[in-house]
This record gives structure tokens, sequence and C-alpha cells, in this order.
């Protein structure tokens, strides 16, 4: 149980590294954190953190989806 609490903060220290020292998760929000035998999912739900690992690597598409931009258009 140790080993996944120092993996969760690890993962919230990498996170205010990448949006500052002040970021919070706000409701609905969620990140992905890669380890090297595993990927964890945090997201802040109903006021409460939850995660989840998944055992492995995660697949890589070479894919742009465009859903993330502004202005998307149809191609």
């Amino acid at each position: 149980m140790e080993m996944i609490a120092r993996a969760i903060d690890m993962a919230m220290q990498r996170f205010r590294e990448e949006y500052g020292e002040d970021a919070k998760l706000e409701e609905g929000d969620e990140f992905v954190t890669v380890f090297n035998d595993c990927v964890l999912i945090i997201s802040l739900g109903e006021g409460r953190l939850q995660t989840d690992f998944i055992d492995g690597k995660p697949f890589e598409v070479d894919m742009a989806l465009g859903i993330y931009e502004d202005g998307v258009s149809e191609r």
C-alpha cells in the first residue's frame, strides 16, 4: 500500500510541475501518468479523488483526432 501512495504522490507532484504549484483538479478533470509497468489515471469526481491503476503500457496510435483544438473542422 505504501508503494501505491508513493506513486499517487509522485503523479500529483508531476501534475503540479506541469500546471503550477497552486494547480488543483476541478470536478470532472483527469490526467494520466505512465509508470514503468502500469498507467495511473487520476480524476476528481463527486468531490473525491479517484485513482485507477492499469497494468501494462498504453498502446500508441500515430493519429491526431483534433478534438481538443479550437475551431475543429471535419477532415
